[in-house]
């Protein structure tokens, strides 16, 4: 008798920990959602810049990142860019560069990425992108911020 009062308060236990990681990861009760993320995102706010590739430096406009992971960002630009991203995913994306500069770390990243989404809001459009075979310095960066 005492096992089966004791295998009963441990079922209730455990349903009382799984409701409570229920609640408070906002889940809910009408299922599990899956993480199709490959990497965790870190919400930033980082100036940088964009620009083709062949383009000159001076040339490379002003964005601000907003979320970064090792796998990608995403970021804002401007309606007034002169850089145009197109919002038709049939067609083989642009690779851009982006410069910008993790903080506590003195040298500037450079990664070339690849756009995949388009969002557009009154003043200003956010794109989502894929890095493009990071470099070492780059990766080694990112994974010490990351961390």
């Amino acid at each position: 008798m005492n096992i089966e009062v004791t295998c009963n308060h441990i079922v209730i236990k455990m349903a009382q920990i799984l409701r409570t990681m229920v609640i408070m990861n906002d889940i809910g009760f009408q299922g599990i959602t899956q993480n199709r993320r490959r990497f965790e995102r870190r919400k930033v706010d980082l100036p940088a810049y964009i620009g083709d590739p062949r383009w000159q430096r001076h040339d490379f406009e002003s964005i601000t990142i907003l979320d970064i992971s090792m796998g990608g960002i995403r970021f804002v630009v401007p309606k007034r860019m002169k850089l145009k991203i197109w919002k038709d995913n049939d067609s083989d994306p642009d690779k851009l560069i982006v410069i910008f500069r993790i903080p506590n770390f003195f040298w500037p990243i450079k990664v070339q990425i690849s756009p995949k989404r388009v969002f557009e809001f009154p003043g200003e459009t956010q794109i989502a992108a894929t890095m493009v075979k990071p470099g070492f310095p780059a990766r080694s960066i990112l994974q010490k911020y990351l961390m």
